[in-house]
């Protein structure tokens, strides 16, 4: 029979009224239930089906008595139906929210092993829900946590050899300066040739020791982003020129061949001469400290596909691949014996240092070699900032 109007009316206010109130009292009471006793996902689940279920069949059992025109068969039979989709929707319910909550729990237990310092354990959370893609973000989190945790572990030992480094190439000059500095003031060397020769010898230590403060203090400087470029319009060759002609007295006393090349006319750009001429001069004297007597250094200088290049190329010793990857890094350094018996500075910040005022220029460095064929340097500058 189809119902009057009026009686659709009515059920449609009632419905509305009933569903408002339903919904309204069963969110206070889970709630309340959840603030007071901390409900898991699966009692939510279990309480809220059976609360709509129990609201359903009530509402059910009360339009039934105004509107059913026999109760004694039609009510029993929709009573049945509705029982049966409460038990049917009651399985789902739980079934989905145990799925979730071990879920849930799979990524909490990934979480407490990031937070107990262990990276490497991964999730293995199928599918395209949310869970899914909070497990993804958890592991994603857990591989940058790895990686930062190794570059801190490397960043500890590179500050280790450098305290070591440090300590060792500091403690020999002040040692010798002491040294020398005694017997003069004691009156133990009193021969005028030989107290020049020590005054000689103090003053190039004391030069070694301000050299590598100085370096420290820039590096500090580099890597702190405190360094200020006093830039200008230069030319790259004037500056890569002034460094050859100063190194050529150092590079005959070595017995090696320091030329500069120059290839058109690279245009000028805006540079801070001094540390510009300061990482050109590291690189071409950790070439001259790395090349045998007899043998040479190119300095070039040219122009290409929007950059400005300088070159320092040698016919040295080269460099190990192991190492070539590393040359670069804070506070690396290669073979100890080997810069120590050159007359290097020992605390392997000149490629660092180079690296760092190349970027303040926004430009990039490179280095190619392998062994017994030399190494060949690259500072790439953009032509226009």
């Amino acid at each position: 029979m189809e119902p009057p109007p009026g009686e659709q009316r009515s059920l449609a206010a009632y419905l509305a009224l009933a569903g408002a109130a339903t919904m309204a009292g069963g969110w206070l009471a889970l709630r309340l239930a959840d603030g007071l006793v901390g409900l898991p996902i699966q009692a939510k689940a279990f309480l809220g089906s059976t609360l709509a279920s129990g609201v359903a069949l009530l509402n059910v059992f009360i339009v039934a008595q105004f509107m059913f025109v026999s109760t004694s068969h039609d009510l029993k039979l929709l009573v049945a139906l509705l029982a049966f989709s409460a038990v049917v929707t009651l399985f789902f319910s739980l079934w989905v929210a145990s799925t979730v909550a071990s879920r849930l729990e799979a990524v909490a237990a990934a979480i407490r092993e990031l937070a107990s310092g262990r990276y490497d354990s991964r999730l293995d959370v199928a599918g395209g829900d949310e869970v899914a893609a909070l497990a993804r973000d958890v592991d994603s989190l857990a591989e940058r946590l790895r990686q930062a945790e190794g570059e801190r572990a490397a960043l500890d030992r590179e500050r280790r050899d450098l305290t070591t480094a440090i300590s060792h190439d500091l403690r020999t000059p002040l040692a010798s300066v002491r040294a020398m500095v005694e017997a003069l003031d004691d009156g133990i060397v009193r021969d005028a040739e030989e107290v020049a020769r020590y005054y000689c010898v103090m003053r190039r230590e004391i030069e070694r020791l301000s050299g590598m403060i100085d370096d420290l203090f820039e590096l500090a400087r580099l890597e702190a982003g405190a360094l200020r470029l006093d830039k200008q319009p230069l030319a790259l060759q004037e500056v890569a020129a002034e460094v050859v002609d100063a190194m050529q007295a150092q590079a005959k006393v070595a017995g090696i061949d320091l030329r500069l090349e120059v290839k058109g006319e690279p245009p000028h750009l805006p540079l801070d001469g001094a540390r510009i001429e300061r990482a050109l001069s590291n690189l071409v004297r950790n070439a001259l400290q790395h090349t045998p007597v007899g043998g040479w250094v190119k300095v070039m200088v040219f122009a290409e596909d929007g950059w400005v290049s300088l070159r320092v190329a040698d016919s040295g010793e080269g460099i190990d691949r192991g190492e070539l990857e590393r040359i670069w890094a804070r506070f690396y350094r290669g073979d100890k014996s080997r810069q120590r018996a050159k007359g290097g500075d020992g605390a392997g910040l000149g490629l660092a240092i180079v690296r760092g005022v190349v970027a303040a220029h926004s430009g990039q460095v490179a280095a190619r070699s392998s062994p017994g064929r030399g190494a060949t340097f690259e500072i790439r500058l953009p032509r226009e900032v």
